[in-house]
């Protein structure tokens, strides 16, 4: 499997992208539990392999991004982008799932911040920050 060409189909398909120039600069890599880090080399770079950002996560039923992955993406996306309220964004940032009629995985958004990704299952949409990165108040 081209690891470049799964990630483009997804991102077209969950996030309707169409334009990914963005991307062209970018070396795709997968390590550990089908985490997919993106870096800015030549392939034949074997210290590479130990750096990079972390994308995202191959998951049964989609590409689930990052934090930084959904930052990256979020301004070529034209769907699946959620808007939060003040209170939304602080319990979305605390772990919380926020009320959405909505499925599938998708970017929040407060204001002009993108917070990271969800999974909405038609009820609510669960975070997916990791504890470490988590608000406590």
């Amino acid at each position: 499997m081209n690891i470049k060409i799964y990630i483009i189909e997804n991102l077209k398909k969950q996030f309707g992208i169409d334009d990914f120039t963005f991307l062209d600069k970018y070396t795709f890599y997968i390590k550990g539990k089908k985490r997919v880090y993106i870096y800015n080399g030549c392939e034949d770079d074997i210290k590479a392999f130990h750096k990079g950002l972390y994308f995202g996560t191959i998951e049964k039923d989609g590409f689930r991004l990052s934090i930084e992955g959904a930052q990256l993406i979020a301004r070529y996306a034209k769907k699946n982008i959620v808007e939060v309220n003040e209170k939304e964004a602080r319990d979305f940032m605390k772990g919380f799932s926020i009320k959405r009629n909505i499925r599938g995985y998708v970017i929040i958004k407060y204001r002009n911040l993108i917070l990271g990704c969800g999974k909405g299952n038609g009820k609510e949409v669960k975070s997916f920050i990791p504890k470490d990165r988590r608000i406590f108040e």
